[in-house]
């Protein structure tokens, strides 16, 4: 190759050549941080239901750990024989890992209540429970 042979990358201007890996690399990290948000978050891993016929009360127990105040259990949903009876919205956790919530459901001997707890970020677990 001759002095004469030179390549020569045309940025019209608009880059300078040497900031073009740069703005690569950047653009590569800020990928990869959108990208890894999913993966910090998950979904709870446990769901405990337990219902007190005397009190008609139903106690959902769930594991959800997150030290994070926007990751957290926003939503309970509960479900009598398929139908939703309550919804419940939440702002925060009450506990960085397990906590309960008590739910007054009317609910006599055969009864399937099902409880859903869904993740402020990603993902939801479920338990249900034949009132007996």
């Amino acid at each position: 190759m001759s002095n004469n042979d030179k390549i020569s990358i045309d940025t019209n201007g608009d880059v300078p050549p040497f900031l073009t890996p740069a703005i690569k690399g950047l653009a590569a990290i800020i990928l990869l941080l959108i990208l890894s948000i999913p993966v910090l978050a998950h979904s709870p891993s446990q769901v405990l239901l337990a219902y007190d016929d005397m009190n008609q009360t139903l106690n959902v127990t769930i594991t959800h750990t997150s030290t994070n105040p926007s990751h957290y259990v926003r939503e309970v949903v509960i479900q009598k024989n398929g139908d939703d009876v309550l919804r419940k919205e939440y702002a925060n956790q009450t506990a960085a890992n397990t906590f309960s919530y008590y739910y007054l459901i009317n609910a006599t001997a055969g009864d399937i209540l099902k409880a859903t707890a869904y993740c402020s970020i990603s993902g939801s677990r479920s338990a249900q429970i034949e009132v007996q």
